[in-house]
Formats: structure tokens, C-alpha cells, sequence
């Protein structure tokens, strides 16, 4: 006896969709963003810095030598414009359950502050000072392997590094991204004291070594892949948790990697697939929505490098891992860069600030919908001494 009545059987909607998640932005908790009232039009802002007085010595009836002063003029240009553009359509807005329109534009309004947030921590590379292994008892010129036995001496060298140059430390922050934060909680738990379990406004998490703490999974990434041998079938790469598999032929299994005719072919095919540019289909198959998703929101970009190497940028806590056949192919100099640093040391000017404009759509029934933003953003010469880049080992991730 076999009954056949699943066409009875109901389907449901849940009230609410899955949500989408991004990163939790800490920029507006650390620039310095009152430059805004001073560029109410135009796009650059000018703000010039003097030279060094040195002071000599005064011999009695003998002319004094006067010397030279000038000025350097430094600028802020607001020059960068993005926009999260999408449409929907009426029949959609009258028969869809969920609000389309509101949600889209949440998720159109969280990718612009990732932007800008990413936009700020990527001033680490104007520090004048930074702090890596030879500092904390490791070898100089190494990143640092973190450790609940050195992490207080990054926060304490990163205080002497920006205190050499005569900068105030009043209203400083650090930013830390998962581990350092798992780190800094393992190294409190031995002293039974607690820092913040939440995130709160902008990412601030408490205080730690005297330095205010701001949590960001933005923190910008880099890291080297050497393919210097034609991969063997069944190879995989691994990026933040998505994997990629070189095949013979291409097949339809979501992240397959055509291995090409050499390892060159190979690491354009890896590079396609990676940044979901032309050739899906043909040299990789496109991973699965989810696992999409995943390298966008972590900004992961794959470039050609020197030699033989492919170099992966992104921002967060980023892993990565292979299963070469070859073992000489491996991911190399896998690096996390943080700002320590006073408040205010990098400037912000968002002329036209996150936000949702809608145009109707001529010929149709709908709204264009055009989440975007307008900004510019300047570490001047003299800030830079205001803040101090932390090289961080990723190889642990």
C-alpha cells in the first residue's frame, strides 16, 4: 500500500528572512570626522604645516643669524564616490512578503560603512613608527606570533614608539580584530579581571595596558601563494573557509579550478575564480552563493604577484590553507595590520554621508534604488606620528 497525498501537505513562510551579516564598523570611533563643517562645498581642503624652529647659541655684541621659515601645504581631496544600486519592481513591492526595498537598502547601507571603515585602517601604512617581532623578543623584521606572553608588550611598545615622538597619549585607542581580542581575554582570565563581552557603540570594548579598546573584524589582510608547479588534480586551496579544488576537466562542482596547460594557467584560472571575474563556467565554477558571500564580505581580492606567487588582499581575521601535492607550494608572509594610536591622528570627510536615494524607473513599474556616498580621507604629515602600525603574524588563524 503506498499512499500518494504529500500534495496536502502546506508550506510556510517564516515571519522574518535569515539575516545577513557584516562587519561592525569602529572608523567613526576613531577619526577625526568635525573637518566636515569646514567643506560645506568645493572638494579640497588645505591644511599647511610649519617648519622646525632650532634654537643657538648668543654671543654678546655679535649678529644673530636669523634663520629661514616655510610652509607645506597638505590637502584632503573628497574624491571618492560609491554607490550600492539596485532595483525592484512594483509587482514585487505589491506581492513579495518581506519589504524588499527596506531590506536591500539596510544591507546597501552596511556595505558603504564597511567601505569607509576599511578606508580608515587602511592609513596603518602611513605610520610613521610600527612595532613587529624585534620589539616583543622576536627576530626584527617578523611579524609577531601573538601570545598571552607578549601581548602586553605590544601595548607598552606601541606607547614608547608614538611617546619617542613627543605626541600626548590622552584619548588614544587600539584596534584589535578576533584572535588578538581571544588573546588579550586569555591573558586577563589569568588575572581574573574582565574586559568588555560585548561590542558596543562603534566597536568599543573597555580598556586594556591603559589604551581604549575598539574590536574590528576589518583589519586589513595579505598574504602570498607560490604556484610554481602545475597543481595535480584533487589540489585544493582554502581561503576563509572556502575551497577551491584544481580539476582536469571543469566539471559543475561549485569552486572548481581548471588546473590549465601550465602553473601559470593555473594561477590565472585561481585568480579568476577567486574574484569572480570572466571565465565561470569555462576555467573555475562559481562556489556557492554562500560561500560568495564569504570572500566579498571579507573584501578578498586575488593579484598576480612577483615570480611565481599569487597575493591575496582582504580585511579581517583571514585563514588560509593548501593540500599541495607539490610541497613546495605554500602560503607565505601571511600578515594582519592594526593602528594603535590618539584619536583624531586620521581625518574624515564625508560629504555626503551613507544614504538612500530612490529614482523612478522610466518604461517601467519601479523604483531604482541607490544607496551611496561621497568622501575623502587624509592621515596629514603631522599625524602620522599619532599612530603606530602593528605587524601581525596570520599564519595561526
Amino acid at each position: 500500500m503506498a499512499n500518494a497525498i504529500t500534495a496536502f501537505n502546506p508550506a510556510y513562510w517564516m515571519n522574518e528572512m535569515q539575516p545577513t551579516f557584516y562587519k561592525e564598523s569602529v572608523a567613526l570611533g576613531i577619526a577625526n570626522v568635525e573637518l566636515r563643517s569646514d567643506l560645506k562645498n568645493g572638494d579640497t581642503l588645505h591644511k599647511p604645516y610649519r617648519s622646525a624652529l632650532k634654537d643657538q647659541a648668543y654671543v654678546k655684541a655679535t649678529d644673530i643669524t636669523v634663520q629661514d621659515v616655510s610652509a607645506t601645504d597638505e590637502y584632503l581631496v573628497v574624491d571618492t564616490a560609491r554607490i550600492v544600486p539596485f532595483y525592484v519592481d512594483d509587482l514585487d513591492k505589491i506581492q513579495n512578503k518581506w519589504d524588499a526595498v527596506a531590506e536591500f537598502a539596510m544591507d546597501g547601507m552596511r556595505r558603504l560603512n564597511n567601505v569607509l571603515d576599511r578606508a580608515i585602517l587602511n592609513e596603518y601604512s602611513n605610520a610613521k613608527k610600527y612595532v613587529d617581532a624585534g620589539d616583543v623578543g622576536g627576530s626584527a623584521g617578523s611579524n609577531i606570533s601573538m601570545s598571552t606572553s607578549n601581548i602586553h608588550k605590544v601595548f607598552t611598545r606601541a606607547r614608547v614608539k608614538i611617546s619617542m615622538m613627543d605626541v600626548p597619549m590622552s584619548d588614544n585607542f587600539a584596534i584589535v580584530g578576533a584572535n588578538m581580542m581571544e588573546i588579550i581575554n586569555q591573558y586577563l582570565a589569568a588575572r581574573n579581571t574582565v574586559l568588555g563581552d560585548d561590542v558596543n557603540r562603534n566597536g568599543y570594548m573597555g580598556k586594556f595596558m591603559g589604551w581604549n579598546i575598539y574590536f574590528s573584524n576589518n583589519l586589513p589582510y595579505s598574504a602570498n601563494l607560490s604556484i610554481a608547479t602545475l597543481p595535480t588534480a584533487t589540489d585544493t586551496v582554502v581561503v576563509n573557509g572556502v575551497t577551491f579544488t584544481f580539476v582536469a576537466s571543469i566539471g559543475t562542482t561549485a569552486g572548481n579550478v581548471l588546473r590549465g596547460a601550465d602553473a601559470a594557467a593555473s594561477r590565472a584560472n585561481l585568480i579568476a575564480a577567486i574574484n569572480a571575474a570572466s571565465g565561470a563556467g569555462t576555467t573555475y565554477v562559481e562556489p556557492s552563493v554562500a560561500d560568495r558571500e564569504i570572500l566579498v564580505n571579507s573584501g578578498i581580492v586575488a593579484a598576480a604577484g612577483s615570480g611565481t606567487n599569487i597575493t591575496l588582499t582582504g580585511y579581517g581575521d583571514i585563514s588560509v590553507a593548501e593540500t599541495f601535492t607539490d610541497g613546495t607550494d605554500a602560503w607565505s608572509a601571511q600578515t594582519q595590520h592594526t593602528i594603535f594610536g590618539v584619536k583624531g591622528a586620521i581625518s574624515l570627510v564625508t560629504q555626503k554621508s551613507p544614504s538612500v536615494e530612490f529614482r523612478v524607473a522610466e518604461k517601467r513599474l519601479g523604483r531604482y534604488v541607490y544607496p551611496w556616498m561621497l568622501y575623502g580621507k587624509k592621515t596629514f604629515e603631522k599625524d602620522k606620528r599619532r599612530i603606530v602600525d602593528i605587524r601581525i603574524s596570520a599564519a595561526s588563524f
